[in-house]
């Protein structure tokens, strides 16, 4: 039996709550779900993040740190029977590991870059030739050290990614595109196209970094401030290793997963939920963008160029995501003119318009707006839970009665404010048709950023795991 640990947000295990800045709404919705706020031992960081895909055949191949582990997942499996869906898929991991184990399995992803990986994983689940690919990759790599590849083929920079690579590295990859513009479409293709895609930022001058991408010192940009990331491989070094690693993998990838063929679906999930049946999902298991402004078409950058998004197609990506950067217009007027589903986004808006809670932190940051260090926060946090209650109300349209949706999220602060993002999309799921069983809290919190910290002191804030169930008659798992 795990310890279970009850949270009082002001007990001084998430400090970000003391009485004197935590306001009146925010108190009540606490006091409202406290008993359901519980503090697991078993989880950690390695399970709700990237960090223990690491290791795992197929999803250690693209680093994507927006995900979480396959262990989560197998965990989810176990609560709910029927059809999974994951509304933000990432590079699938949900979806592989539900297929792996015979479930039907969707995922959703509007990113193309996890979108691309996910399919690459899927391919080499339902492949069998092992000798086709690697054929293929010797021919790759037998290419790059071939004679120089027309101007054509050269990486096609946008202005965010410009002197990313040494020149010599330059030469490689336009040498890898050259050979793969002359392979038939397919799922060897696919492969490859993945396996040179996923090591550009391990042979670039950039590091992800949150927000941004962070540059080194060395690659001829006139920086502030930039880091060392010390020796960086050539293209053909760091693309060998990654291809010795698909081949590696491929076959245990079709004996653990070769389950039921799953499902990624390239596109909004504003869009994509929609389309889907009521009652046709038994379990959800997700994580969102979080509140946090993080931009994940900057820190993608150098794959969504390879894939060829151009500073246009940047800019109408980064308006499509759900809303949580600062640069994120609202999405309200255009779903009002043409959402599918009248009858959902009214029950979104009714749940939303009930969020004291929320009214509360914006009240705040638009009393402090001269101080903030982006006013366009108030906007991000707004857009953000209006977007994700028209999602909860899609979920609970399509949810079977008894069926689950687990999700990963974490609070956010700005201003010294804390946004209590788990009570907030809980309370919005309890109005659309959930009971909110449990918020798994995890040990260890998130700190707040430096610039806070020196302002408003270190505090913790708390990052979970919701469990909510749909109401109704019948019982699906």
């Amino acid at each position: 039996m795990q310890a279970v640990i009850r949270v009082d947000p002001r007990d001084g295990l998430y400090a970000s709550a003391e009485a004197d800045d935590f306001g009146a709404a925010r108190e009540a919705l606490w006091r409202r779900f406290r008993d359901r706020l519980i503090v697991r031992q078993e989880l950690n960081r390695r399970l709700v993040s990237y960090q223990a895909n690491k290791e795992q055949p197929g999803l250690r191949w693209f680093k994507y740190k927006e995900g979480f582990s396959a262990e989560l997942v197998r965990a989810a499996l176990r609560t709910g029977s029927g059809p999974v869906l994951d509304p933000f898929a990432g590079i699938g991991t949900t979806v592989l590991v539900a297929g792996g184990a015979g479930r039907p399995a969707t995922g959703i992803e509007i990113m193309p870059v996890g979108a691309r990986a996910a399919r690459a994983i899927a391919v080499a689940v339902h492949l069998s030739d092992f000798d086709r690919i690697e054929r293929a990759a010797g021919g790759l790599l037998q290419a790059l050290g071939g004679r120089d590849a027309d101007p054509v083929f050269r990486f096609p920079h946008v202005p965010i990614t410009a002197q990313a690579f040494p020149p010599e590295t330059e030469d490689g990859i336009a040498k890898a595109r050259a050979f793969l513009d002359q392979m038939q479409e397919g799922p060897i293709r696919t492969l490859l196209d993945v396996a040179c895609m996923s090591v550009l930022e391990e042979v670039s001058y950039t590091r992800k970094d949150g927000q941004y991408l962070r540059w080194d010192l060395r690659c001829g940009r006139a920086l502030r401030s930039g880091m060392n990331k010390g020796p960086i491989p050539g293209y053909a070094a760091a693309l060998a290793r990654r291809i010795r690693e698909i081949l590696h993998d491929a076959p245990l990838l079709a004996q653990r997963y070769r389950g039921y063929a799953s499902r990624i679906v390239e596109g909004s999930v504003l869009r994509e939920l929609p389309r889907l049946a009521g009652g046709s999902v038994g379990l959800t298991v997700t994580s969102p963008p979080y509140a946090n402004r993080y931009d994940y078409t900057r820190t993608y950058a150098l794959e969504l160029a390879w894939l060829g998004y151009d500073r246009g197609a940047f800019g109408e990506l980064r308006q499509d995501l759900i809303s949580s950067t600062v640069e994120n217009r609202s999405k309200e007027a255009l779903l009002a003119r043409e959402y599918p589903r009248p009858e959902v986004l009214a029950q979104a808006r009714a749940a939303l318009e009930s969020q004291a809670a929320l009214a509360e932190v914006l009240d705040a940051l638009r009393a402090r707006q001269a101080e903030l260090s982006n006013p366009h926060v108030i906007r991000l946090v707004a857009n953000y839970f209006f977007e994700m209650a028209v999602v909860i109300a899609e979920l609970a349209r399509i949810t079977r009665p008894g069926g689950w949706v687990i999700m990963v999220n974490d609070n956010v602060q700005y201003h010294g404010e804390e946004v209590p993002v788990d009570l907030i999309l809980s309370d919005i799921a309890e109005r659309c048709g959930f009971s909110c069983t449990e918020i798994s809290v995890l040990p260890r919190g998130k700190g707040n950023a430096s610039q806070q910290m020196g302002r408003f002191g270190r505090r913790e804030l708390r990052k979970c795991v919701y469990r909510w169930r749909r109401t109704g008659n019948g019982d699906s798992g």
